[in-house]
């Protein structure tokens, strides 16, 4: 992410927290009864933005 924008630094625990979003997102779903098929495009679009240059 420093590499794409340097104007823009990236906080030391921003990973952690992006890992951790990504991680309670389907526990939340399973949780609330609901279809993890309904959780493929977000997961994939964070993990798309999540992924390094």
């Amino acid at each position: 992410m420093a590499a794409r924008r340097p104007d823009r630094p990236v906080p030391p625990r921003a990973g952690t927290a992006a890992i951790g979003a990504v991680v309670r997102l389907p526990a939340t779903a399973i949780e609330e009864g609901r279809d993890l098929s309904s959780m493929c495009g977000i997961l994939a679009d964070t993990a798309y933005r999540l992924e390094p240059a």
